[in-house]
């Protein structure tokens, strides 16, 4: 399975999963991830 970096456009904050975060940790945006292009990592 494939682990994505997604990216909050409220604060640039990065965070790595399979699945889009609902809420950033950093800043509290709700809603506000996109998958960041061309970074995606395969899990061992």
């Amino acid at each position: 399975m494939k682990v994505v970096v997604w990216v909050c456009e409220s604060c640039g904050f990065e965070k790595e999963g399979r699945c889009k975060p609902q809420k950033c940790s950093n800043c509290g945006g709700k809603g506000s991830f996109i998958k960041k292009e061309g970074n995606q990592k395969k899990e061992e």
